[in-house]
């Protein structure tokens, strides 16, 4: 049920180079990172994004708190950046991990699932930024 293996694309692994893509007329690269941490209940991305809104360091590190792979639903500790909710909580919906934090005082949603076969993970970021974004492992 709930682990975040599922909804990050197939084969990614802690230490995995990676690109971070948008997609607009064709794939454009926006940024660079290394995926540092994956386990059943805990991904930690850290990198570098230049896109029009923002450009500098990106850190998203995601923690299902309750350990439960039975859950559809729980407690999770999301970061983005400097910015952390402890009291954030996760959901899948849609073939999709969601996560609803308040970051910065706004409410924010994030949304993780696997896009082009499994080749990508696609993140769609609401609330105080909208954005949606894919990771793609980089060729050795």
């Amino acid at each position: 049920m709930t682990t975040i293996a599922p909804f990050v694309s197939a084969g990614a692994q802690a230490g995995q180079a990676a690109e971070m893509k948008i997609h607009k007329l064709m794939w454009l690269t926006v940024g660079n990172g290394q995926l540092q941490e994956l386990s059943d209940y805990l991904v930690d991305i850290d990198g570098l994004i230049d896109i029009v809104v923002y450009k500098g360091n990106l850190r998203i590190r995601l923690e299902l708190l309750d350990q439960d792979a039975a859950a559809t639903a729980g407690p999770c500790r999301l970061q983005l950046n400097a910015h952390v909710d402890e009291n954030a909580s996760y959901a899948v919906k849609n073939d999709a991990l969601t996560v609803s934090a308040t970051m910065k005082g706004k409410s924010a949603t994030v949304s993780l699932s696997r896009d082009d076969g499994g080749k990508k993970t696609k993140c769609v970021m609401t609330g105080f930024l909208d954005i949606t974004c894919w990771l793609e492992a980089k060729e050795s």
